[in-house]
């Protein structure tokens, strides 16, 4: 269980630069749950994402897993960023989606087919020699293949053309044991992707629940 409870966070805070980002978040994931948390840009998604991977301490509140502060809880949470590129450190598919590791040649292939790649294709493929889509989609192999307990997507359909798209949407539609939040200001595909919502407007959370139910509260 993921729980944030009273989350707020204060950029610069002490400062004439103080900004406020977050404000008063209660939030619970079970085990294996799946939300997209949507809104406009300056919402304040990105802080909830960063702190929810546990790379940001809130100013307020408290975030635990299981009971313990998730910002301590090392490797059990992870997140692929919008710019896959500047996530991928090595040159080839196979070295990257293993870095940091010590796979064997079957955990990094299950890792490229669980996110829609072919091992044979893609193993030995240059990083540079990728689609925007492909890039996106070895990073995420990346993360799975370290099989994190909560896994945060921040943008990532964002950019692709139709058939990447598609084919992402597909990869993120297959059931999981992780929890997953997808964090995406993109309601285009939402409901394609969980059943849950959350949504933020000025770092408030206006709406928590069925995605028609919190799509109308984006819009308005």
């Amino acid at each position: 269980m993921i729980e944030l409870r009273g989350v707020g966070h204060v950029y610069s805070a002490g400062t004439p630069w103080a900004h406020r980002a977050l404000e008063g978040v209660d939030l619970r994931l079970a085990d294996g749950e799946r939300v997209v948390v949507i809104g406009a840009n300056g919402s304040g998604k990105s802080t909830l994402a960063w702190i929810l991977a546990g790379l940001l301490r809130p100013s307020e509140g408290t975030v635990t897993i299981d009971g313990d502060p998730i910002d301590l809880a090392d490797g059990l949470t992870a997140m692929a960023f919008q710019h896959a590129r500047l996530q991928l450190l090595r040159p080839t598919v196979a070295e990257d989606v293993g870095y940091g590791l010590d796979p064997n040649e079957a955990d990094v292939d299950g890792a490229l087919a669980g996110v829609g790649l072919d091992a044979t294709s893609f193993r030995t493929r240059r990083i540079d020699d990728l689609s925007g889509g492909e890039q996106r989609r070895v990073a995420l192999a990346g993360v799975l293949a370290r099989r994190p307990r909560l896994l945060v997507l921040d943008e990532p359909l964002a950019g692709l053309d139709l058939p990447a798209r598609r084919s992402l949407v597909e990869v993120l539609q297959r059931p999981s044991e992780m929890t997953t939040v997808i964090v995406t200001h993109d309601t285009q595909d939402v409901a394609l992707l969980t059943r849950r919502a959350l949504a933020l407007r000025e770092g408030r959370v206006v709406a928590d629940g069925p995605v028609d139910d919190v799509l109308p509260a984006v819009a308005s």
